[in-house]
């Protein structure tokens, strides 16, 4: 059900952008998703205009520096090969296009991290509601007896030392999808998102 929820926002892109807007949903932020993010980004969401990166429902991980790094490529220089078409330098340069990032009350752990860098950066609007407040980063020791056992270490701040796990990530545009809006098959939010990067494209 969560893959046909994906399947289904990808097609409600495509169609209302005319194929335009790439569409892209992580689960979480590890590994395995990180993997996935990088192909659809270079399989298919250079040939687009914008991109939606969903974070909605993520459960966390910690890989947002690799798909900060990623999405805040911009183009420096310009090639061609002798009698060919000028191409941009490097070939993947996300930041050069509107970007959105969704976000709701269920995304948390490194999917704030990432929304909250996304915005420091300013690579784009966050739509959707706050974040979860569930940011932090934890250390584990193994016992002689062969247990672990884990302790909360690491905080998590903005760059003005404001702690993300008591204040989470507002959206630059704040929108929530109701219940009802649920059960009528709607997304106002992925919706918003859309309407936002059409509007930067016209």
């Amino acid at each position: 059900m969560y893959d046909e929820w994906v399947r289904d926002n990808q097609q409600r892109v495509d169609k209302q952008s005319s194929k335009r807007i790439a569409y892209i949903h992580m689960k979480n932020m590890g590994g395995r998703e990180l993997n996935n993010f990088i192909i659809e980004m270079s399989t298919e969401a250079f040939k687009r205009e914008g991109l939606i990166l969903d974070l909605r429902y993520n459960t966390g991980g910690s890989v947002h520096d690799a798909v900060l790094n990623f999405l805040s490529r911009r183009p420096y220089t310009l090639w061609k090969y002798r009698g060919g078409k000028f191409a941009p330098q490097p070939n993947f340069s996300p930041a050069a296009k509107p970007i959105v990032v969704l976000i709701n009350e269920q995304s948390l752990s490194d999917a704030e991290m990432t929304t909250a860098g996304f915005k420091a950066l300013k690579l784009g609007k966050v739509i959707g509601t706050e974040t979860y407040r569930w940011l932090i980063f934890t250390s584990g020791k193994s016992l002689v007896d062969g247990s672990f056992y884990r302790l909360p270490s690491w905080g998590c701040y903005t760059l003005d030392k404001k702690n993300i796990e008591r204040t989470g990530v507002k959206p630059d545009i704040y929108i929530k999808n109701t219940f009802k809006d649920r059960l009528e098959g709607k997304d106002p939010q992925l919706d918003a998102a859309v309407d936002e990067i059409m509007k930067q494209l016209k």
